[in-house]
């Protein structure tokens, strides 16, 4: 399921836009834009989809059984599936959040080595 989410990411990953009038060396920036892009591989990706998994599938468990609880409905039953549900799309927020941080990583390097990034 992880790498689904992530060939998705992958797919509609945006590419780095610079304004080479404005940029110190324009030439390098395939080869400053590769390291930026290792730099920002320290976020690590799964990790990062484990914890959102792991806070917003317990917060949806717990929300789940309460609601039971209050209805009269079997409240393991209502646990168990706001754990997955709450896994599912925390795992997926988790990858998203994972994206957004890499592409500023990216965007803040590139910054920084003298470049105008656009988008």
């Amino acid at each position: 399921m992880k790498y689904i989410l992530l060939l998705l990411l992958v797919g509609c990953a945006n590419k780095i836009i610079i304004d080479p009038k404005f940029s110190t060396t324009p030439g390098n920036i395939y080869l400053d834009q590769m390291e930026c892009e290792r730099i920002s591989e320290e976020v690590h990706v799964p990790t990062e989809m484990a914890k959102s998994a792991a806070i917003q599938g317990a917060a949806s468990a717990l929300l789940s059984a309460w609601i039971a609880s209050k209805t009269g409905m079997p409240v393991h039953n209502a646990a168990g599936a706001g754990l997955a549900s709450g896994a599912i799309v925390g795992s997926g927020s988790g990858a998203w959040s994972a994206y957004q941080r890499r592409q500023a990583i990216v965007k803040t390097c590139l910054n920084g080595r003298g470049y105008k990034v656009l988008e």
